[in-house]
Parts: C-alpha cells; sequence; structure tokens
C-alpha cells in the first residue's frame, strides 16, 4: 500500500533518497529540510512527489485538528 515519507531537519540527500525508492511503496515524501537536486532527479525518475521546507508547525496545527 503506498505511503507518505515524512522526514524532520535533515537534509535528504541521494543515500537516504536510494533507501526510500528502494522501499518501493513511497508515493510521496515530505520533510521540513532540504532535499538535494540529485535527490529530487532521482525521486522525479522514480514518480515519487516531494515537498520540503515544510514547517513543523504544519504537523503540529493537523495533529490538533485531528484530537479535536
Amino acid at each position: 500500500m503506498p505511503y507518505i515519507e515524512i522526514k524532520t531537519g535533515e537534509i535528504l540527500g541521494l543515500t537516504l533518497a536510494r533507501k526510500i525508492v528502494a522501499k518501493g511503496e513511497v508515493s510521496g515524501v515530505l520533510t521540513t529540510g532540504r532535499i538535494t537536486d540529485q535527490a529530487k532527479k532521482l525521486f522525479d525518475e522514480n514518480d515519487i512527489a516531494y515537498a520540503e521546507n515544510v514547517p513543523e508547525k504544519e504537523f503540529m496545527e493537523s495533529e490538533a485538528q485531528e484530537e479535536g
């Protein structure tokens, strides 16, 4: 079953991107950090959507909404 991988507080480089791609079930990647150009290229080649520099605040707000 496809899922979205979430990474926080790091630079997502090619080594980690390869590990994510190798899982085979990832449809998207969100990170609070930066994604290198090489990693973006690998995600593009494997049809994996990505978003970088997502503020941690976004995760906290949605968690609060789910609990309420």
